[in-house]
């Protein structure tokens, strides 16, 4: 259970009517129960907090975004599905007011998931942070992406393909699932290189260590897409090098009860038991 009462409550939201009206009810909701509340222009501003709470109204792409600042605010995230799939949101919208009172009486405990962070070239102020997974993509146009893999400095192999997929356990079950990867148990604490149409049938799925660090080279010509969490954030070009390693800070999670990871693949992917 939660070991403090919530006093600080952000609300993240997209940009759309139906969510910005909620927002306006679940602000006005929770000052009347002298909640601080930060919304979305609010959070830019705000240092560090690990009491603050940062409640998700949309689906998976919108917890993935509250999920990076809650990373960067040492701060916990509660997902509230609003959207449409929902695997990574704990409430269903429906029961929105009934989860924002449990919370309220401490009736909560927190999950933490492992996040990886990717660094360009060296540079630290090159480096990006994911929940779920990076991705580097070669467009309709560009020629095939050739690249060179090491762990931990000792060459692993080249290889060649439309894409590379690099995810945690979290992300294991979105795009790495649908170019053939494993699905990981979230609370592993390891991470994962897929290789998306590669040239080699030998070029299977490979799971790494959380000390484990990963190097990719880029050896072929072109500018290829770089995603974070299915967000284009540049391009990657020829002899640029991606590190890929843990992320030193955790993703927290808040759960208002227990949650089987397997009863979660079954209502979405409809195992059918």
């Amino acid at each position: 259970m939660g070991k403090d009462n919530v006093k600080k409550i952000g609300i993240f939201y997209k940009d759309d009517p139906y969510l910005i009206e909620i927002a306006r009810e679940l602000e006005s909701f929770l000052k009347r129960k002298n909640i601080d509340v930060f919304k979305n222009s609010d959070f830019g501003n705000l240092k560090e907090d690990e009491s603050l709470v940062i409640l998700s109204l949309g689906g998976d792409g919108t917890f993935l975004g509250a999920s990076r600042i809650a990373i960067q605010l040492n701060a916990s995230v509660l997902g509230i599905n609003l959207g449409n799939f929902g695997f990574l949101t704990d409430v269903e919208g429906m029961d929105v007011f009934i989860a924002i009172e449990k919370l309220l009486r401490g009736e909560y405990f927190i999950e933490e998931r492992m996040t990886l962070s990717c660094e360009i070239n060296g540079n630290e102020e090159n480096t990006f942070c994911s929940v779920n997974d990076f991705v580097v993509l070669k467009g309709a146009e560009d020629k095939i992406l050739q690249y060179e893999v090491a762990v931990n400095g000792i060459k692993a192999g080249r290889f060649r393909s439309d894409g590379i997929v690099v995810s945690t356990s979290t992300g294991s079950t979105a795009y790495a699932l649908s170019v053939g990867g494993p699905i990981i148990v979230p609370q592993a604490q390891v991470f994962e290189l897929n290789h998306i149409a590669p040239h080699k049938l030998s070029a299977r799925p490979l799971i790494l260590a959380e000390s484990d660090i990963l190097e990719i080279e880029i050896e072929s010509d072109g500018y290829y897409t770089f995603l974070r969490d299915g967000l284009k954030v540049g391009n990657i070009k020829r002899f640029d090098r991606l590190e890929f390693k843990k992320n030193r800070r955790n993703l927290k999670i808040v759960h208002l009860k227990g949650k089987n990871f397997f009863d979660v693949l079954n209502k979405k992917f409809g195992w059918g038991y």
